[in-house]
């Protein structure tokens, strides 16, 4: 038996719900040992505020919201961008992290027949909070209304009697899903898409452009396809009048070729993180941890923590630009 390495990591401005499945990538090669120490030697933060500048460690941000990340205040991160920073940085989309909706991606599908002796109702949606988002997540909604009645579960527009205890069970007896994120940006994918595809629907999903180049289009209406809602809700009529058509969608691999693309493969993320862990503490930094990288981050701690403080800072930065102007000006004349 091969022993595991030991890694103490300090967990914050995050939830564990993310941190969990994440260090499952690598947990047949080490060992977690979660700690409140400041010194800990790797700290995982995300977006939460900013104490993580209290921790010397490591840091590794990861992201379940559609926020950038700052590679001044971290050495790595691994979010919904598209970017490539060497080796600081991968692509992890928060669908990942949902691991048992992700398995219905990767396992084989289910017989049609069984799947279409489940579906009694026409299309499920789940949503409780639409502040701050997108008004395409209402409108879909409204435009397939006009068609059928679509179930609505969540506490936005609810319709069955109360928010369901079950997502994916009340999800499993429709023929379609609405997989709509909360707003729309290239790699932001979170586990709607899984949520909706584990439930044996065909998702009607909207949110990431680029997930064509992910998953098979056969499989699921890419309203990034569409020029409008309204055309897209053409489309699933079309499809729900059409059990030859449906079924078909229902045949289909999730992935092209069912096969799982590389950069949403476990190994993509084991060997990110494996690469972190592997190196020495003192190598494995990446941040800027001299004068002027330590002085940004005083301010930002500040900025987050003591406002009134900084805020006076800043008052007195401006009183003596304006002093010495105003007395630089007399010497002059």
């Amino acid at each position: 038996m091969i022993s595991k390495v030991k890694k103490r990591i300090a967990v914050v401005d995050a939830d564990m719900s993310i941190i969990e499945p994440l260090l499952a990538f690598v947990k047949d090669r080490y060992s977690f040992e979660f700690t409140d120490d400041t010194s800990a030697e790797y700290v995982i933060h995300s977006v939460g505020g900013y104490d993580v500048l209290k921790y010397s460690g490591v840091r590794i941000f990861v992201a379940g919201e559609n926020v950038s990340p700052n590679f001044m205040i971290s050495d790595y991160a691994m979010t919904f961008e598209k970017l490539i920073f060497g080796d600081r940085y991968v692509w992890l989309p928060l669908i990942k992290l949902y691991r048992e909706s992700y398995s219905a991606l990767t396992s084989p599908r289910p017989s049609i027949n069984s799947v279409l002796s489940t579906k009694t109702d026409f299309c499920a949606y789940v949503m409780s909070n639409t502040s701050n988002s997108a008004s395409e997540r209402s409108e879909i909604f409204d435009f397939l209304s006009d068609y059928k009645t679509v179930n609505s579960g969540g506490r936005w527009r609810n319709n069955v009697g109360g928010p369901v205890p079950d997502k994916r069970l009340f999800q499993l007896r429709h023929k379609f899903v609405i997989a709509f994120e909360n707003c729309s940006h290239p790699g932001y994918l979170t586990e709607k898409f899984a949520d909706a595809a584990a439930s044996n629907a065909v998702p009607i999903y909207w949110g990431d452009p680029e997930i064509g180049s992910l998953f098979n289009p056969k499989a699921f209406i890419n309203c990034h396809e569409f020029q409008t809602l309204e055309e897209v809700a053409r489309k699933v009529q079309e499809i729900d009048q059409d059990e030859t058509l449906y079924r078909q969608m229902l045949s289909e691999p999730w992935f092209p070729n069912g096969i799982e693309p590389e950069c949403l493969k476990d190994e993509t993320f084991s060997a990110f993180l494996s690469n972190i862990f592997d190196q020495d503490l003192e190598m494995a930094y990446r941040r800027n941890r001299g004068r002027w990288g330590k002085k940004k981050e005083r301010q930002l701690h500040e900025m987050w923590a003591k406002p009134h403080l900084h805020g006076l800072r800043l008052l007195r930065k401006k009183w003596l630009s304006a002093y010495h102007s105003i007395f630089s000006h007399r010497k002059k004349h």
